[in-house]
């Protein structure tokens, strides 16, 4: 027998092989999956969709004002509670865009501590509850999660609450003011 002819054997071998293998393990998972499933060819039994369905509307649990104003509170809340000695103020920097010129006085007149051993807290928000809303403001008390870190990187977990007073400007709020809630 010649090479061309081996080569055509051994690849129609190894086609045969697949194929029976292929059948033997759709075989054995007809039997494990059991009757009524699509490996045994039964089709399920068809189920009309029912005209009796009623659509009820949901009210909204927080208005368009009010998803605005806690969103609002909670990003501000955590990035103003979010700082390091490397930043330098970073964080402080990018909340003026969201902020009353009162308050980006205040946040212009925070001294920065220029540490030279490395400290920071990571302030997460974990919930935002509105006290107050209406003539154009709100009141926001924001929950949160912070872990301070220390120059020996050990961490250290605790919760604050922050307050958050904003201002309704044209569209949008802006935060006017923020008090950090003592345990």
């Amino acid at each position: 027998m010649d090479k061309a002819k081996r080569k055509k054997i051994i690849i129609i071998s190894i086609i045969v092989l697949v194929i029976i293998g292929i059948f033997l393990l759709i075989w054995s998972l007809s039997d494990r999956l059991g009757p009524g499933t699509p490996a045994t060819n039964e089709q399920p039994e068809f189920i009309p969709p029912s005209a009796n369905l009623e659509y009820k509307s949901v009210e909204p649990s927080q208005t368009s004002t009010e998803f605005n104003a806690i969103n609002l509170a909670k990003n501000f809340a955590a990035r103003f509670g979010s700082w390091s000695t490397d930043s330098q103020g970073y964080n402080l920097a990018e909340l003026e865009p969201l902020s009353t010129s009162r308050m980006k006085g205040y946040l212009n007149s925070i001294t920065i501590d220029n540490a030279e051993e490395f400290n920071g807290v990571t302030t997460k928000a974990l919930s935002a509850e509105i006290i107050s809303l209406g003539g154009g403001q709100a009141r926001v008390l924001v929950g949160t999660q912070r872990i301070a870190i220390d120059k020996d990187l050990k961490e250290t977990v605790y919760y604050q609450d922050i307050e958050l007073w904003l201002v309704a400007a044209g569209d949008q709020w802006l935060v006017d003011r923020v008090t950090w809630q003592e345990d």
